[in-house]
């Protein structure tokens, strides 16, 4: 992506064999402490965006990676939990693993349109088999964020060859609100962004000569590919902004530049087609069994323009007329919170280097992935203010299920460039130096009251835990959940290693609504019981050989008077079994 700025911008591999130690005070320090290498360097940047995430935020994730849990009012945790798990066991017993009947049993999902982070899962392997599923996913939530700004910086380090400016970098990337907005959902998938720069990283090291063109389109592909399948609507994303990028760069490349981005948009293609060759399985799985779309209210999944400069709901400092404004947004606007200090920070680097053309570049692809994350319509402060003309592009089938405001995850990409390169010029006058330094304060600080605490759930109860269910579940057993912590079902599961079918369970919105029960289940817990609906229950339970229901005991209160209607009574007289109420179901 920024191969197409000039070698300008860039210090020469003599300035970068230097690094630090030609920077002036800054890099002094850095050399002080021991930071001359650009090794020792990317471990010291490492383990401080570990230290600061982990004492600041995920601690609870890390002293107690078993009891620990994400969000309990998202669906999203339990699936990559599950997922964790699934893969190896899939793997180890023969099964396809981009199919299962262990959940939605009888019949099962198709799991290609899900997101279940089969690269995660399986460098997690190891680790899921040591310490369980919860604990591997609490560990994963735990190193995203830092593994993220991590990879940042190493792109910034490679840019700049200056460590402090590509360490404040990183935090704008891995810190950024688009990292916060999905890790408080336990979304790792969409987390886990320590791919996109290693990529533009591995497109700045060839530009420099650092490797060769073999071997940078084999790591390119390889690397496109794991993106591929982390999630998909990342790698679709990705490649529209490289082509974008790649455009705009030979657009404002000089002349002798623009065969270098002519030849790299030669060896991208083909590491792009090498990554779907790699990724051919899958692929044809997905275009063989295309679901119906799922239709999103408008304006749920774009950024609106105002949340660029508003924070989240419940980090507003306490303003009511803040918090009111942050009252409209979406939650996918959560994902747009720049700050007005970074937005600043970005306009004075354009200004006042505006003669490079990689500050005009990206200043381009800036504007575009912004105008991107807008959508097909621009809302102001909650309100749709009016359609936008490239509306139609969003109709398409390829981008009608997406999410606009994922896009921001490239803006927060190239703002941490931006970053990196505004604190890495020189700077004539000592105060010229510390206006720079003391505004990407400022950036930083305004990203960092963006972030929220991670909302922790109680656990897994004892009858999951403490292996309770095999005393009352014969193995195989088909059961259904119902949890006030959604999705819980999934979650115990995949700790029982699949030890019970489970009816239900939420996968995907295009499968499953809004709910991980079944679908008569759900409109029995949704709706005051009648004759009809309890008749349907009863049939459903009948049909699907339903041998079990496991409510969790603070569920139980709104089951028991549905649940007796049907005929069903609980074992014990409803007194909780190691935090479950256990219904058992005969014929």
């Amino acid at each position: 992506m920024l191969a197409a700025a000039p070698t300008e911008s860039a210090p020469t591999s003599q300035e970068r064999s230097r690094g630090d130690r030609s920077t002036g005070r800054g890099a002094g320090l850095a050399g002080q402490l021991g930071l001359a290498s650009p090794v020792a360097q990317g471990v010291a940047a490492l383990a401080a965006y570990l230290a600061v995430w982990i004492l600041w935020r995920a601690l609870p994730l890390v002293a107690h990676p078993a009891q620990a849990q994400l969000d309990p009012s998202s669906m999203d945790p339990s699936i990559f939990v599950w997922s964790l798990r699934w893969w190896p066991y899939a793997l180890t017993h023969g099964l396809n693993p981009l199919h299962t009947a262990e959940v939605g049993a009888p019949v099962g999902y198709n799991l290609v349109w899900d997101t279940t982070v089969p690269p995660l899962a399986l460098l997690a392997w190891p680790l899921t088999a040591a310490v369980g599923p919860v604990s591997a996913f609490n560990l994963l939530a735990a190193v995203s964020i830092p593994l993220a700004g991590w990879a940042a910086f190493v792109l910034c380090r490679r840019l700049t060859g200056q460590f402090w400016p590509a360490l404040v970098a990183g935090f704008v990337y891995g810190f950024s609100a688009y990292e916060m907005n999905h890790i408080v959902a336990g979304q790792l998938d969409l987390a886990f962004s320590l791919l996109l720069p290693l990529i533009a990283y591995l497109v700045v090291a060839w530009r420099d000569g650092a490797i060769g063109s073999v071997p940078f389109t084999v790591l390119l592909a390889l690397a496109l590919a794991a993106q591929f399948y982390l999630f998909l609507e990342t790698f679709a994303f990705l490649t529209a902004v490289g082509a974008l990028a790649l455009l705009a760069g030979w657009a404002l490349a000089g002349p002798a530049a623009r065969p270098l981005v002519t030849r790299l948009a030669g060896l991208a293609g083909l590491a792009w087609l090498g990554s779907v060759v790699l990724a051919a399985p899958f692929l044809a799985a997905a275009l063989a069994h295309v679901p119906a779309t799922f239709h999103r209210r408008p304006g749920t999944t774009t950024i609106d323009l105002t949340a660029l400069v508003v924070p989240r709901l419940g980090q507003t400092f306490g303003l009511s007329w803040l918090a009111k404004t942050a009252g409209q947004f979406h939650p996918a606007s959560f994902d747009g919170y720049v700050g007005i200090p970074l937005l600043l920070l970005a306009l004075a680097f354009v200004v006042f280097c505006w003669s490079r053309r990689i500050t005009r570049f990206l200043a381009v692809m800036l504007i575009l992935v912004i105008v991107g994350a807008l959508g097909p319509a621009l809302y102001v402060g909650g309100r749709r203010v009016t359609k936008l003309p490239w509306a139609s592009l969003y109709q398409l089938p390829v981008v009608r299920g997406a999410f606009p405001s994922r896009l921001m995850v490239f803006g927060f990409l190239i703002l941490a460039v931006m970053v990196a390169l505004w604190l890495a010029s020189p700077a004539r006058r000592w105060q010229t130096h510390l206006a720079r330094w003391t505004l990407a304060a400022l950036a930083v600080a305004a990203v960092a009251a963006d972030v929220p605490a991670l909302s922790i759930d109680s656990g897994t109860p004892a009858f999951i835990a403490a292996g309770q269910y095999r005393t009352y579940l014969a193995p195989g057993t088909t059961v259904v959940v119902a949890s006030t912590s959604d999705n819980a079902g999934m979650r115990w599961q995949a700790d029982t290693d699949f030890y019970f079918r489970l009816a239900g369970g939420f996968v995907n919105a295009a499968f499953n609504g809004h709910t991980d029960l079944p679908a008569p289940v759900a409109h029995l817990a949704e709706h005051p019981a009648t004759p009809t609906s309890i008749s349907n229950f009863r049939h459903y339970i009948t049909a699907s050989k339903i041998g079990a229901i496991l409510v969790d005991a603070r569920s139980y209160p709104s089951w028991s008077q549905k649940l007796r209607r049907a005929g069903l009574h609980p074992l014990d007289n409803g007194r909780p079994i190691g935090g479950v109420v256990v219904y058992r179901i005969r014929g």
